[in-house]
């Protein structure tokens, strides 16, 4: 996996320092984005019981709505304050504080499911590629993916400026652009907005089971 440049990190630090500044609006996102993550799970009907690695899981929006349809879920964010309110609200699952940089220590294929919620967009290009190579790396079976397919109101668009430069690039390129070469094949999108999709990949041509098994193990 190549090596982040300085300025990429510098960027990845204030990041981090926003988020837990951001602490305390929490409560009004998490009531924005509970119902999407359960619409979009309710329409993909995983098997429960796949064990998830949920990326930038900010404070356990998505791996709540994982855990309650059954998965158990591990959830990483490099953002203290965020974990700490995740932990109390998602008892059922385990939090970890790593940077999605630091991906390289998970071993290959130890999770069926890898999700990212409204994560890749904030990210720098070679950060987004980074965190993909290393989610269908991690994944034995599906990489879940929820994010903006599209140019939100002018809200979003502000909230998004406030978070750094990368939002408009990655509401014009299709997702499957930034997976391409993976290994993944993208089996279904299901809008869940007029400005969000989720995006349902699998390893190889897609000819996976649906039958459920033993989650695999964490990190």
């Amino acid at each position: 996996m190549p090596e982040l440049d300085a300025a990429v990190r510098r960027e990845m630090e204030r990041t981090r320092r926003l988020f837990n500044r951001a602490g305390p609006l929490f409560p009004v996102i998490e009531r924005w984005l509970e119902p999407r993550y359960r619409a979009a799970l309710d329409a993909l009907d995983l098997p429960p019981g796949h064990s998830v690695l949920d990326l930038g899981t900010g404070t356990g929006s998505l791996a709540r709505v994982l855990a309650q349809r059954g998965h158990p879920v591990t959830g990483i964010d490099v953002a203290e304050r965020l974990l700490r309110r995740a932990a109390r609200r998602v008892p059922a699952a385990r939090f970890l504080r790593m940077d999605l940089a630091d991906l390289g220590g998970v071993a290959d294929a130890s999770f069926d499911l890898v999700s990212v919620g409204y994560v890749l967009h904030g990210l720098a290009p070679e950060l987004r590629r980074l965190t993909l190579a290393h989610a269908a790396r991690i994944a034995a079976r599906e990489v879940v993916i929820v994010d903006y397919a599209a140019p939100g109101p002018w809200y979003v668009r502000l909230v998004e400026h406030l978070e750094g430069p990368h939002y408009p690039g990655f509401v014009r390129a299709p997702i499957g652009e930034a997976l391409a070469g993976l290994g993944l094949t993208l089996v279904r999108t299901l809008p869940i907005s007029p400005a969000s999709a989720c995006w349902l990949f699998l390893h190889g041509n897609g000819a996976v089971s649906a039958a459920a098994r033993p989650g695999r193990s964490a990190p």
